[in-house]
C-alpha cells in the first residue's frame, strides 16, 4: 500500500486548502499535533487567528507569512511559492492577480497552476480560439488558414490562425479529419481562484469587440442596447437568474455541426450603477 504523502504546497493553488490539509495530514500523523501547536511552531501569538485564516474569514500579513513559512518548515522555491500563493489568494485586483499568479508560475514548472495554464489559461488569453473552434462547423468551412483569416472581423494574421489550430488540437477541443476539423468536448476544470482570473479575462476581450462593433457594423449587423432602470435590492439575484435562463434559451438557436453560416457573439451585462 501507499504511504500517504504529505501535501506539497507546489500542487496547491489556495493557500487556506493548503494549510487545510498541511494541519489534517499532521494531526493523523502525530496525536500531540494541534491548532495551538500549530500556530506556537509558528510564533503565532493565537491559534484562534490561525483558525479564522484557514476558514477563509481573516487574511494574513508578509509578516505572518513569513511566520508560518517557518512552522511548516517550507524552504527556497516551496518558501517563495507558498508566500506568492497567499498575494495572489488575496489579491484585490484582476493586475495583482494576473502578476502573483506568473510569479507562482516562474516559481514552479511542474506545479498545478502550470497545468492549468498549459489549457484553459491558453485558451482564454486570446479571444479567437473559441470563435475559430465554432468556425469549424460551419457549413461552408475551410480547413485553411487563409480562408479563416480572411472571414474572422479583425482578420486574424495567418499566422496566429495556425497556431490557434494547433493549440485547439493538442488540448483535444479540435480533431483533425479527412475534410478539416471536427470539434471535441474535452471535460476541463480549473479552480475557482483561476476560474474567476480567467473568465474576466476572456469576457474583457469580448467587450472590447462589442465596442469594435459599434463603431464599425452597420446597424442592421449589430443589436446593441441598453436598460437602465430601478429595482428592489431583493430582486437582483432573481434578475441574474432570469438572465441565466434567457442565455440557455439562446441556445436553441445554434446551428448543428455543418449548418452553421455566421459565428455571433451575445453579450449580456447586469451590473449596478448605483451603490448602498
Amino acid at each position: 500500500m501507499a504511504t500517504e504523502q504529505e501535501p506539497d504546497v507546489l500542487q496547491y493553488t489556495n493557500y487556506r486548502v493548503y494549510l487545510k490539509d498541511y494541519y489534517d495530514y499532521r494531526k493523523k500523523h502525530s496525536v500531540a499535533f494541534s491548532l495551538r501547536f500549530f500556530a506556537e511552531k509558528s510564533g503565532l501569538s493565537s491559534h484562534a487567528h490561525l483558525k479564522l485564516t484557514m476558514d477563509g474569514k481573516r487574511n494574513i500579513t508578509k509578516e505572518t507569512a513569513t511566520k508560518l513559512i517557518i512552522g511548516l518548515g517550507l524552504q527556497g522555491r516551496r518558501a517563495e511559492y507558498f508566500e506568492n500563493l497567499i498575494f495572489f489568494n488575496q489579491a484585490k485586483t484582476d493586475r495583482e492577480k494576473q502578476i502573483y499568479y506568473d510569479k507562482l508560475v516562474r516559481i514552479s514548472p511542474t506545479s498545478k497552476l502550470r497545468k492549468l495554464d498549459e489549457s484553459q489559461f491558453r485558451i482564454f488569453k486570446e479571444w479567437y480560439h473559441s470563435v475559430i473552434r465554432e468556425m469549424v462547423t460551419l457549413k461552408d468551412f475551410n480547413g485553411a488558414p487563409e480562408w479563416i483569416s480572411r472571414h474572422t472581423v479583425d482578420r486574424i494574421p495567418v499566422q496566429r490562425v495556425q497556431e490557434s489550430l494547433k493549440l485547439l488540437q493538442e488540448l483535444g477541443f479540435l480533431t483533425r479529419t479527412a475534410n478539416g476539423f471536427k470539434q471535441v468536448d474535452p471535460l476541463l476544470t480549473t479552480d475557482d481562484e483561476v476560474s474567476d482570473l480567467l473568465v474576466k479575462q476572456y469576457h474583457q476581450q469580448m467587450i472590447a469587440q462589442a465596442q469594435n462593433a459599434l463603431m464599425q457594423q452597420p446597424a442592421e449587423r449589430r443589436d446593441i442596447s441598453a436598460l437602465t432602470f430601478s429595482i428592489r435590492r431583493k430582486d437582483f439575484s432573481v434578475l441574474k437568474k432570469h438572465l441565466q435562463l434567457m442565455r440557455k434559451e439562446l441556445l436553441n438557436f445554434q446551428a448543428g455541426p455543418g449548418d452553421g453560416e455566421e459565428i455571433v457573439q451575445v453579450n449580456i451585462q447586469l451590473f449596478p450603477l448605483s451603490q448602498e
